[in-house]
């Protein structure tokens, strides 16, 4: 049966199997990528935001651009930005 949704690829992993890292930097665990999912949606809604909304996120690649992705993408439409954009190409 394949997962449709990025909260159920999640769900079915042990929560502290490995999920997001990079060289040289702490790992996040699977059951840490779920809490921090939880606290995410949950400031997301507190602002308004789900389902059918829009949420930029400018960050380098990399574990919390990845974090940010996942966790955003449970709530809400994800819109990856380069952060090495000019003010006119945030603007567009």
């Amino acid at each position: 049966m394949m997962n449709n949704t990025v909260s159920a690829l999640i769900a079915t992993h042990n929560a502290e199997a490995l999920a997001i890292g990079a060289p040289d930097r702490t790992w996040m665990t699977y059951g840490g990528l779920r809490d921090l999912s939880a606290n995410v949606a949950d400031a997301l809604h507190g602002f308004g935001i789900g389902r059918g909304d829009r949420v930029a996120i400018v960050l380098p690649n990399g574990p919390e651009m990845a974090a940010a992705f996942v966790t955003i993408a449970q709530t809400a439409t994800t819109a990856p930005l380069n952060p090495a954009y000019r003010q006119e190409e945030y603007e567009f």
